[in-house]
Order: C-alpha cells, then structure tokens, then sequence
C-alpha cells in the first residue's frame, strides 16, 4: 500500500503546472499566516506574564486597537501621506541624480577613476549624522527630508547602475564594435540592456531606503509624517504607539517594494 507522501508526490505529478503553482502559492500564503499568528501569540504571552516588560516590546492586544484607532480617525493617513510625498520627491531626485551621474562614469571611465574615491569617501559618511546639518542648511521642512532621502536613495542607484553597466560581456562589446556600430549605439544597444536589471535592484532598495531617510529625519526634525509620531509615542514612553507606527512603516515598505517589482516586471517583459 502506497503511503500518504507517495500518493501527495503522484497527484502532483499529475497536477497542470498552473494548478501546481497556485497550489503552492496558497501553501505559502497560509503559512506566513500561521507563522504571523505564532509570533503575535508569542509576543503577547510573553508581556501578558512579564517574562519580558510590556513597556519594553508593546503588548500586540494593546497597541493593534491603537492602530485601527489611528487609522480610523485619519491620524495614521495624514502622517502616512506626509511621509510618501517626501518619499516619492526624494525617490524621484535621487534617481534622476543618480542614473545621469552613472551613465556619464560609464561612458567616460577616465573621469570615474579620477572621482572614485570620493564618491567612496561621501557613501561612507553617516546618514543619521549628516541630518542635523540638513536641517540647519534647509530648515525643518519638507525639504531637509527630501535631501535626507536622497543621499540613500542617490549612493544605491549609482552603485547598482554602474555595478550593471560593468558587467557587460567584453565578446558582446567586440562584436558590436566589429559591426561598425558607433559608441553611441554601442552604449544605448548594449550597456544599457545589460545594466536594466542591475537598475531596477537598485530602484527597488533605493525605494525602500529613501523612506527610512526621510523617516530618520522627521524623528530628529519632527513635523506631521511617521518618524514624528515615532519620536513622539517615544518621548512619551508609550512603546504600543511606537509599534503601532511602526507596523504602518513595515507595510508601507512592502507596498512600496511590491510596487516596484510590479513595475520591473512591466517594463522588462520584453526581456522573456
């Protein structure tokens, strides 16, 4: 008699390869439910019974009702818009920035040896320390967020891009050189479809990194966005409004990078 995993494997090996797949997504999903409704579980006995403080990592039964108490009086919207418009303009510059600084190294590699150390030397320095000096340079709006984001989102892209750009088959650059195609062409036919995916890695983590610059800096500069509902619920000693605020921030990341990949997809389908 067969045993019950070898009549699973045969009937798998039956299934059409879109049933497969489907079968296997809602496998996946349910169990990142199971797992979610585990960890809740977990956090919540260990505050309920004091193993760990309630005060130190929220209580789940505590800080949820405060977040659809947020959402539904407009508090978390109104925050939440704040902070992706100042994403979405940084996202926007720095990647503007980003990929004509890359492009312009690509095509004159003279110039990228020549300023490659300080390009280094920039990316290495401190976001978070940089941002009291944004806010003394551009005030405390919307614009010193902004440039916080930037200087994340502008170091991803220009790396990824030129890391893209670099890896080009040299046998592909010979052959379109031998076939009199002038460097112009060669750049547009050649590097750049090689560096598409290399670009759209950069844009998918530059995305998510710009909207921790800009809330890195609405903590130390306040204002109407998350970071300063954060610094608030903070300063207030209130550990359930900072994970309230904080699983907005999670979800707004992985919107945001599903989003991205969505567009990726879009785009490069003529790359399959």
């Amino acid at each position: 008699m067969a045993s019950a995993a070898e009549d699973d494997a045969v009937e798998e090996a039956v299934l059409p390869d879109g049933d497969r797949q489907r079968r296997h997504r809602l496998f996946i999903l349910f169990g990142r439910l199971v797992l979610l409704v585990i960890v809740i579980g977990v956090w919540e006995t260990l505050a309920r019974t004091g193993l760990i403080p309630a005060a130190f990592i929220g209580q789940p039964s505590k800080f949820l009702p405060l977040l659809v108490d947020g959402i539904l009086s407009g508090k978390i919207a109104v925050a939440a818009l704040d902070t992706l418009s100042a994403t979405l303009m940084a996202f926007v510059l720095g990647g503007i920035l980003a990929l004509a600084t890359a492009l312009m190294l690509a095509v004159y590699p003279t110039l990228k040896e020549l300023i490659d150390p300080y390009i280094d030397a920039m990316n290495a320095l401190p976001r978070v320390a940089l941002v009291p000096l944004f806010i003394v340079w551009f005030g405390l709006g919307t614009l010193s967020k902004v440039v916080s984001g930037v200087s994340l989102m502008y170091f991803i892209l220009l790396y990824n891009t030129l890391a893209g750009a670099q890896s080009v088959d040299p046998d592909h650059l010979q052959l379109a050189r031998s076939l009199g195609l002038p460097r112009r062409q060669v750049f547009l036919r050649v590097v750049i479809p090689t560096a598409i995916p290399s670009i759209f890695v950069g844009l998918r983590l530059g995305l998510v990194y710009t909207l921790l610059g800009v809330v890195t800096a609405e903590l130390i500069a306040g204002g109407k966005g998350l970071g300063s509902l954060i610094s608030y619920y903070s300063n207030t000693f209130d550990a359930d409004g900072v994970f309230a605020v904080l699983l907005v921030l999670i979800v707004l990341a992985d919107a945001l990078s599903m989003v991205m990949t969505r567009v990726e997809r879009w785009l490069t389908r003529w790359n399959r």
